[in-house]
């Protein structure tokens, strides 16, 4: 049984000056048998000291963990059936990939069969097989990180824990290894899995289920889409996507059936919603300061929409910048109070940056925030 459950986790630390430095507030998370769950968030959010106290690496000032049903607070690292990967392999210098792979099973006193089946199984997963009777410096980056993975894993334990493990990594090369992590996950069936990350795109594509952190608080816990197309508050909101959402503030005006939105400032957005579209909590804020929440893919050029370049629809804005995806391109437009991307297909004719075209919002699937207490109004 390999459910993890995490109750009311605080760590707090001395401060130079006095007092205490809270890294991780009231964190409370449960983690099923089997599932992969993805801690995300800025650094110094609090997610690597989490994973940290999960291991026992790190003393828990306040809070309990469990493994199972077996408390965990004061059990020691070494008897907590838990693996971790980090940032750097950490391999034995001195010893090939083979050793490394075999050393704790042997400090364990396995047998030697099976210590051999579980090493040459791990290498064949992690295609390094050819490379274990190499000493790491004889080794990629890529291929001493596998084998550090490789390490994790021949453990078969009940907890496996990913502190940042892709970070030092470039783009390609990360893409290629959240497809080979989520691989080992269906290959370690029953094994719950906790991965710290602070990149967002790894954090929506690796993950079953994403706990966003910020300042050491949980910020929201749910499913990758559910984070993204219903976030809670506006770090979320910002957090997750690539570009991240845009915000604008701006008033509301009720007139008659529909719910204007206009931008503050010298800013041209104006946005009109009927109110089907917008549930009762927004029309509370008529008239009062709000932010509207919008992401690039909702945001369309006017004139590719049917209406035309000169249509009176949406609001103008000066492209500031033109960034070439491939099948898509991001505008970084510059209303005149804010600065939004626009996620347009790639194919179209965007001209150069300078130019200035009337832009479109999808009024269903905008954000409305309050911009007190950042929280999602609807």
């Amino acid at each position: 049984m390999a459910k993890v459950t995490i109750q009311n986790l605080f760590k707090t630390y001395p401060a130079e000056k006095g007092g205490d430095v809270t890294a991780v507030n009231d964190v409370s998370v449960e983690i099923q048998d089997g599932e992969f769950v993805v801690l995300a968030g800025p650094s110094g959010c609090g997610k690597s000291t989490t994973l940290r106290m999960i291991a026992g690496l790190e003393t828990v000032s306040k809070g309990e963990i469990f493994i199972g049903d077996q408390r965990m607070n004061d059990i020691p690292a070494k008897d907590r059936d838990i693996t971790m990967v980090f940032r750097n392999d950490g391999l034995y210098p001195h010893k090939s990939i083979y050793d490394n792979l075999a050393f704790g099973l042997k400090l364990r006193k396995f047998r030697r069969p099976e210590i051999k089946k579980r090493v040459l199984d791990a290498a064949r997963v992690l295609a390094i097989e050819d490379f274990l009777s190499r000493k790491p410096a004889a080794l990629s980056r890529e291929q001493r990180q596998r084998a550090a993975i490789g390490r994790a894993i021949v453990r078969q334990p009940k907890v496996l824990l990913f502190d940042e493990p892709l970070s030092n990594f470039d783009a390609e090369i990360r893409a290629e290894m959240r497809t080979e992590i989520r691989k080992l996950h269906q290959r370690l069936p029953g094994a719950a899995i906790i991965y710290a990350t602070r990149d967002p795109i790894e954090a929506m594509t690796i993950g079953d289920r994403i706990v966003v952190m910020n300042n050491g608080m949980v910020q929201q816990n749910d499913s990758p889409l559910t984070l993204y197309n219903e976030p809670l508050n506006v770090f979320v909101a910002g957090f997750l996507g690539n570009p991240p959402m845009s915000f604008l503030k701006g008033t509301l005006r009720q007139e008659r059936d529909t719910l204007r939105f206009t931008e503050v400032g010298d800013g041209a957005v104006e946005a009109r919603f009927r109110n089907e579209d917008r549930k009762a909590a927004a029309r509370e804020f008529v008239g009062k300061p709000l932010l509207l929440g919008i992401r690039p893919e909702d945001i369309e050029i006017a004139q590719f929409s049917g209406e035309g370049e000169k249509s009176a629809a949406g609001f103008p804005a000066i492209i500031d910048a033109v960034e070439p995806m491939g099948a898509a391109t991001n505008l970084y437009l510059q209303t005149g109070a804010h600065t939004l991307v626009c996620r347009s297909a790639g194919h179209l004719d965007h001209r150069e940056a300078g130019h200035r075209l009337r832009f479109k919002i999808h009024p269903e699937k905008a954000h409305f925030f309050d911009p007190v207490s950042t929280l999602r109004i609807v």
